[in-house]
């Protein structure tokens, strides 16, 4: 694996999945850095909880943290928030498009946590989404899921 590469989606556990999208979703939304306060008002977590795991998933070289200044997504941090938040979006369609489901965003990304490539494969194709094994979407305007 080189420096670029992300670790494999189920390297994570869930928390730093759910991590790593919020990050993404309001980089998407704001730009970066994101700051504490803002994924602990997303995530509904502590200040306590953000700091921990930015410097867990920095350790990993997913993030860059900055004490009072916030994070960013690495390359490789982007690269696997892109297909993690894409797996969340491929539940959530499929569910919706096949068996008339709206879930939550976070119920869809909790089912995706579960899965095989494979099985996520299977749910992508069904989906309808513009982009394919990862998130394209450079802004809101991008996609409607963000």
């Amino acid at each position: 694996m080189s420096s670029t590469d992300p670790p494999p989606v189920d390297a994570l556990t869930p928390g730093e999945q759910r991590y790593l999208r919020g990050v993404l979703s309001r980089h998407l939304q704001a730009g970066p850095p994101v700051t504490n306060r803002e994924l602990t008002d997303l995530l509904g977590v502590s200040g306590a909880s953000v700091t921990g795991m930015s410097k867990t998933l920095a350790d990993k070289g997913l993030l860059r943290h900055e004490r009072y200044h916030g994070v960013e997504l690495t390359v490789r941090g982007d690269r696997l928030a892109r297909r993690l938040l894409w797996r969340r979006c491929a539940v959530e369609q499929c569910f919706a498009n096949r068996l008339g489901i709206d879930l939550l965003a976070e119920q869809a990304a909790r089912i995706a946590t579960e899965l095989d490539p494979a099985q996520i494969a299977v749910l992508g194709d069904c989906a309808s989404l513009p982009c394919e094994s990862r998130c394209e979407a450079t802004a809101p305007a991008d996609c409607d899921r963000l």
